[in-house]
């Protein structure tokens, strides 16, 4: 069990590398730095604040909507067309936090709606590190 959980934070790793992101935390790195209460796990709540946090922090301009280039290497074309329904070729911060609930339920693997290392470190999670961690 413990060399699969490694095999899937290197394949998370890679993959992230290969997208040109500069994010690579694993489970156990984004737990010790953002699991506020200690449970080693994190909840839609959690995630939903962290996202909330993300979203101004990657906002230099401090307006209420981000632009495409202050979400490279976060989000793909599909990501955008799927929530910019106006297709104002902005994000407003519902519609960041739609792509950080979807992320969450894709990385929740056996649906018991809080997400353990294992699951941050799968693919799945690792992508919702890129919306939640700075």
């Amino acid at each position: 069990m413990k060399r699969r959980m490694i095999s899937l934070g290197v394949v998370a790793a890679v993959s992230l590398a290969a997208t040109g992101s500069a994010f690579a935390l694993t489970g156990k790195e984004f737990l010790s730095k953002y699991n506020k209460d200690k449970d080693n796990t994190v909840e839609i709540v959690e995630a939903i604040d962290l996202g909330t946090k993300v979203f101004k922090a990657i906002n230099p301009d401090k307006d209420k909507t981000l632009e495409a280039a202050e979400t490279k290497g976060r989000l793909t074309d599909e990501d955008w067309a799927a929530v910019n329904k106006d297709g104002d070729k902005t994000l407003e911060l519902d519609e960041w936090l739609i792509i950080v609930r979807k992320r969450f339920n894709d990385a929740d693997a056996n649906k018991d709606g809080k997400l353990t290392e294992a699951e941050l470190d799968a693919p799945a999670g690792q992508q919702l590190l890129l919306l939640i961690a700075k």
